[in-house]
């Protein structure tokens, strides 16, 4: 098909999905019936040898009149629903301008919010935790097989008022027994009714007396593999996790010294929030991360590995964090344990050569966010403080401070102490690629860069930015003098960093709080994600999504872009457009790869971009695709000469 013809039918079934809701059911019969003779006249929509291009499909906001509210994260469900989790603020809350309840209105705290959209945007439910008029923090999500979701939280308490989980549901206020306790579990089904809680704490010991307040519990991203759930928990002195978990006296909280000490545990339980198992890890109880960003976790089931990134927290002074013995020296850091015992098996710090105007300070790098791949790749991203470009002997790396054999010593593309950053490693911690942006011809900006959010399709990785002043290999965002900075999605060549997409939101000149900070895949292979603004989105002319506006300080938003309609999966992009024949197709099992270069390696995808097979070309041509189950599937190859290309490949 001609590509004009095919952006333009595209941009017509964008625009009608995202208007369905307001069709009469004969009028959505005749449209659904309308595409499928679309898909039978042009049936290589979202199955094309060609990159589909993304475009902005549907947004919506959300928030209350103060302070700043924002994303954290997104999953999709297996029904292609989508979930998120935020927070809002009090006064007149609202999601996509619907009035929507909280509990903290009027106390002046946080409260933890969920809501969920199909895929066309139409919002399903919305959910808010808290109410006590302190702050709760939340920062992940995760769904179960049957899309229940879950949310590990930390919620602050008042002596005056309950904390809820539904309107239903709550923890009664003082003098009731359970009012102090902080961390939960909580259980949510797939339509937002609240299923359960548990708390994670039991009775508290301050100075050998139960007590009633002065606990500082934290609780990590949760994960959630073959439906069960993992976490790391920093619990103190007193008996926990149902019964199962006694914390000694030396982990109580020292009142008069204004220190506390915590024990960490990686623990276990199943969807029923009951306890499976638990284990103390090697940490110092003095040991902390930043409260306000959480910590990153993730688990590899195949190499039965945890995985943990974190920036220390300020405060007065860098919080230690000691693992084995072994401090973090740094103001961010990556690393991996092992799931059976808990031993360390590496870890990765960033470290940066300090202002030559001030050798003491320690310039305060940050990872936001981690992401693994099915072939145990690990991936970080946050934002880099470089200021020493043109100071001779300067140097940024990345290492383990106990093994100089680490070092992984790079020069970024540019000088600011804001930038943002993008890295892959190897099972083992080697460093795969760095990816940074240099400066476009008009960067006047130095304002904090809160990169945050990856996800992973395919050969693809995408991070969340923001992007004024910035030039990725070809794609540059370079704003007028003194304009602020647009949400942004950035994608990636997972193999190589090469930049191949940047996808801005064109926000209000004048606010500089427009993220996006969470980042997801839909069922299609489209990407949903999330962030902050403030002003106003989508202000550009001819945008085809209806400018929204915040109501106070900072809101929270959600955007879809889409290069398929919800339903037709997206195509495994080609590229560098490498010439490409395969041969026999459709086959049973061998298919032979022709082309002008010689060949590398090789990446199958099955149709929604899910690698499923990689390996490198070993003195043949020939790909066995024997063990692949019948169906069609996308094969992208890669020659030495570093170019790609993909073909459509039918298994008989």
């Amino acid at each position: 098909m001609n590509k004009t013809i095919h952006d333009a039918f595209l941009q017509i079934l964008k625009t009608a999905n995202s208007q369905i809701r307001k069709l009469t059911h004969f009028q959505i019969f005749k449209l659904v019936n309308y595409r499928i003779l679309f898909l039978i006249l042009f049936p290589l929509w979202g199955l094309g040898g060609y990159a589909q291009n993304y475009d902005w499909d549907w947004a919506m906001s959300g928030g209350g009149m103060y302070d700043s509210e924002t994303i954290y994260d997104i999953k999709v469900g297996s029904d292609n629903n989508y979930y998120f989790i935020g927070d809002m603020k009090n006064g007149t809350p609202q999601l996509d301008g619907v009035p929507v309840t909280i509990y903290n209105n009027g106390l002046g705290g946080t409260d933890i919010f969920l809501f969920s959209t199909t895929c066309d945007g139409t919002v399903r439910w919305s959910q808010a935790i808290g109410g006590g008029g302190l702050n709760d923090y939340a920062f992940n999500l995760v769904l179960d097989s049957n899309d229940n979701v879950y949310v590990g939280v930390h919620v602050g308490y008042n002596s005056s008022y309950p904390v809820f989980f539904s309107p239903t549901d709550s923890i009664l206020p003082h003098p009731h027994p359970d009012y102090y306790k902080r961390l939960y579990l909580a259980k949510y089904d797939s339509n937002g009714t609240f299923v359960s809680k548990k708390a994670l704490q039991g009775n508290v010991v301050q100075g050998n007396v139960f007590t009633s307040g002065n606990e500082s519990p934290i609780i990590s991203d949760i994960v959630m593999k073959n439906d069960t759930l993992h976490f790391i928990a920093g619990l103190q002195y007193g008996t926990h996790l149902d019964g199962n978990v006694t914390v000694p006296a030396q982990y109580a909280s020292d009142v008069a010294n204004q220190t506390l000490t915590r024990q960490y545990h990686l623990v276990k339980y199943d969807t029923d929030l009951n306890y499976i198992d638990s284990m103390v890890l090697p940490l110092s109880p003095d040991s902390g991360w930043h409260p306000q960003l959480g910590i990153r976790f993730a688990y590899d089931e195949n190499l039965n590995r945890y995985y943990m990134a974190a920036v220390r927290n300020a405060g007065s002074g860098l919080q230690p964090f000691i693992y084995e013995n072994k401090p973090m020296l740094n103001y961010t850091f990556i690393m991996a344990f092992d799931g059976s015992d808990g031993s360390e098996v590496w870890r990765r710090e960033i470290y940066t050569d300090p202002p030559q105007n001030n050798p003491s300070h320690m310039p305060p790098n940050r990872i936001h966010s981690l992401a693994l791949d099915d072939n145990s790749d690990v991936y970080f991203g946050g934002q880099l403080d470089w200021r020493n470009f043109n100071i001779p002997g300067s140097i940024m790396k990345i290492y383990d401070p106990n093994d100089s054999g680490t070092d992984y010593v790079f020069t970024p593309n540019a000088m600011t102490n804001n930038m943002p950053f993008l890295v892959r490693l190897n099972n083992q911690g080697t460093v795969q690629w760095v990816k940074t942006p240099e400066l476009a011809p008009n960067y006047s900006s130095s304002i904090a860069i809160r990169s945050k959010g990856i996800a992973l399709r395919g050969n693809e990785v995408a991070l969340g930015s923001h992007e004024g002043f910035f030039k990725w290999d070809s794609f540059v965002k370079n704003n007028p003098l003194y304009f602020q900075p647009d949400a942004t999605l950035l994608r990636f060549d997972k193999q190589t960093g090469t930049t191949i997409g940047m996808h801005d939101i064109k926000g209000s000149i004048d606010t500089y709080h427009q993220v996006i900070q969470a980042v997801a895949v839909d069922n299609d292979g489209n990407y949903v994600t999330g962030g902050l603004f403030e002003g106003s989105l989508f202000v550009n002319p001819g945008s085809n999504i209806p400018m929204i506006s915040s109501q106070g300080k900072e809101d929270f938003f959600v955007a879809k872009l889409a290069a398929s309609v919800c339903g037709t999966a997206v195509s495994v992009a080609d590229f560098n457009k490498l010439k490409v024949n395969v041969y026999p197709n459709p086959t049973n099992n061998i298919v032979n790869i022709e082309t002008d270069e010689q060949l590398s390696n090789y990446i199958i995808y099955d149709v929604n971009g899910r690698q499923i097979q990689s390996n490198l070309f070993a003195g043949s041509n020939q790909i066995n695709l024997q063990n692949v189950t019948t169906g069609t599937y996308f094969i992208k190859v890669t020659t030495v000469q570093g170019n790609s290309g993909t073909v459509k490949v039918v298994k008989k």
